[in-house]
């Protein structure tokens, strides 16, 4: 049957199938675009079934924050040119929005919501189909202040490749020389954008971790000919020394020209100017490809 441009067009805004594919599709259903439409729904789940192994290096961050709540999410795809798509943006939000609406406890609890009668996995799929290529939501975090002197501040890069959440306890109530705070966060979610940490501070460092890096030190430290007593002491040099560059309260502060040496001395800087404690309680930093 000969079927009409005005329904094509219909068909492909209310889906963003290609054409032919619309064509096809309402030529099986005889006209009709609801049949049609679950024609291309069961095409696309087959099709988006064959992409599911393709790796997803590029991709995009998004952030939604409002000071008190924030998430944060990884979308990732094939290509560069897909991440700048249309309708991968718009799913992108919308994953935002579901987050921000639900706070799932786990990425695992997220791909099992039911949203407007299907799984988010499901959802996704259905964008596989319309763009052709692998999409995947890699990473998801959530972070929420329990009281008024804790903040979320971010950070999301011009080309949204890496962003930054992190939760701030002040000991005084946020609105307390509020500017200042406001500053103090900026600089916080930009030195962890730039400098990568992994761990807050040393003791958030898992003791696994410490036992296994100095394990290895002190094996090296035999190996070289030092007695154990002194092989002990060099080990225990060497692991605070591995772990610096990845414990935020341990690094370089990332101002040039600043006399401060470390953040850990940022920290207290500003500790003394609004003249009350600062902890940095928690943080998620995503770097598309990292």
């Amino acid at each position: 049957m000969a079927v009409s441009m005005d329904l094509i067009k219909q068909l492909r805004e209310e889906t963003g199938a290609g054409v032919a594919d619309c064509k096809n599709a309402l030529i099986e259903a005889n006209g009709d675009v609801e049949k049609a439409k679950k024609i291309l729904l069961a095409k696309g789940a087959a099709k988006a079934a064959k992409k599911l192994d393709r790796t997803t290096k590029e991709g995009l961050i998004s952030i939604k924050n409002d000071c008190k709540k924030a998430v944060i999410l990884e979308l990732g795809c094939e290509t560069d040119f897909v991440a700048r798509n249309e309708k991968f943006n718009e799913l992108l939000n919308n994953l935002t929005d579901i987050a921000f609406q639900n706070e799932f406890k786990s990425l695992d609890e997220f791909l099992s919501f039911e949203y407007n009668s299907r799984k988010i996995e499901e959802l996704i799929k259905e964008y596989i189909a319309i763009i052709g290529e692998n999409i995947k939501l890699t990473r998801y975090g959530l972070l929420k202040a329990n009281s008024n002197n804790q903040v979320i501040f971010d950070y999301l890069h011009f080309n949204k490749r890496i962003g930054v959440i992190v939760l701030v306890e002040f000991e005084k109530d946020f609105e307390v020389n509020k500017d200042l705070k406001i500053e103090f966060g900026s600089k916080t979610v930009f030195q962890i954008a730039s400098m990568k940490p992994v761990y807050i501070d040393v003791n958030s460092i898992p003791a696994n971790e410490i036992e296994e890096q100095k394990k290895l030190a002190y094996e090296q430290a035999l190996n070289e000919g030092k007695p154990e007593h002194i092989a002990l002491k060099i080990s225990e040099g060497k692991v605070m020394k591995i772990f610096e560059d990845s414990v935020l309260m341990e690094q370089s502060f990332f101002e040039e020209n600043s006399k401060l040496n470390k953040f850990k001395d940022f920290v207290k800087e500003f500790s003394n100017k609004l003249n009350e404690k600062i902890n940095v309680l928690s943080f998620f930093r995503y770097e598309i490809g990292k």
